[in-house]
């Protein structure tokens, strides 16, 4: 027992080390940080003495909320904090620090041992389940191979390691859970993932990082000599989308790599690598917002739907969305800012 909990500490702080030269520009690395103490204290529960059990107690608590932070944070283009899972998630880890100010778990009864404890515990499995949607969610439209295989390795190493412990107490079978062989196993797995020189390429920064004209395909200025077929693929996707592809309804990535006769993989790397987008419906969004944003100043007596459906929107709801994301403005208001009276 003592061993496993050494080499599970050990490997946590490997991995915290890892982490430390991403945390002053890397909200998710700040994110994974956070999420490794509190497995720090999740795996020195039961060796620390009773008179500091609420410490540990309050950082194993946070583990389900910070694992679906940590997907949001690097699985995420951008964070929606202000919304049910933000408040559940918030709610499964304040609710029973409230609750221990004024009983243990163990002593509670009535009213506030269900508003203390079992409503957020209710509340973990709900966060765990989105935070497994969004590793899945987007992963057809990730166009950076090593967050790719980050993906594979959260969903099917940390989140089942979370959701394991998350059962097991949830349900009162803790003492059947090795809690240092839970950690080993996953912080093995990560660990060996982080060393391997992949964190810095996982660009854990939200947003995508276009060029500054998206339509155009110049290399970035950084990055290896072309050959001659990687300039012709980029010449055909570049014409393909000035003839307007991307206005394409349910546009994916399979249909885009069909059309070019290219396999997924050298589609998604000449998108990433020679245009610097990290994610293909931003790819996408950016160039059907380029060209709304002019149809909207041209065309000022032409309904915003109508613009919207024509740029390959289905919905006004979804162009108002990704408008607003890329222009800080909602369209009618961008129009009434940039139209000559």
């Amino acid at each position: 027992m003592l061993i496993l909990t050494g080499f599970g500490l050990a490997c946590l702080v490997i991995l915290l080390i890892t982490t430390t030269h991403e945390l002053h520009h890397s909200s998710a690395a700040r994110v994974f940080a956070v999420f490794l103490i509190a497995s720090a204290g999740f795996l020195l529960h039961p060796l620390t003495p009773p008179s500091w059990q609420w410490l540990t107690l309050n950082l194993e608590v946070m583990v389900p909320a910070l694992f679906w932070l940590l997907c949001q944070a690097t699985f995420r283009q951008r964070i929606n904090l202000r919304s049910g899972w933000g408040a559940m998630a918030l709610y499964s880890v304040v609710a029973p620090w409230t609750a221990r100010l004024f009983t243990s778990h163990q002593s509670a009864e009535g009213m506030l041992l269900f508003f203390g404890w079992e409503l957020g515990e209710l509340f973990e499995f709900f966060i765990i389940a989105n935070g497994f949607w969004v590793v899945l969610a987007d992963w057809p439209a990730d166009l950076v191979e090593p967050r790719r295989k980050l993906r594979a390795l959260v969903l099917f190493i940390a989140g089942t390691a979370v959701l394991l412990v998350a059962l097991a107490f949830n349900l009162g079978t803790a003492y059947a859970i090795n809690r240092a062989l839970v950690v080993s196993i996953a912080g093995v797995a990560i660990a060996t993932f982080l060393l391997q020189g992949r964190f810095n390429e996982l660009s854990l920064r939200h947003g995508p990082t276009p060029p500054a004209e998206p339509e155009h395909c110049d290399p970035v200025d950084d990055s290896p000599p072309q050959t001659d077929v990687q300039l012709e693929h980029a010449e055909r996707l570049s014409s393909l989308m000035q003839q307007g592809y991307y206005r394409t309804e349910h546009l994916t990535l399979k249909m885009l790599a069909e059309r070019l006769e290219l396999p997924e993989y050298r589609t998604r790397a000449l998108i990433n690598k020679q245009l610097g987008y990290r994610n293909f419906n931003d790819y996408i969004n950016q160039l059907r917002i380029a060209e709304a944003s002019k149809r909207l100043i041209s065309d000022p007596e032409t309904p915003v739907l109508n613009i919207a459906l024509d740029v390959g929107y289905r919905t006004l709801s979804s162009f108002n969305r990704a408008f607003r994301e890329i222009k800080q403005s909602t369209p009618t208001e961008f129009r009434r800012n940039n139209t000559v009276l």
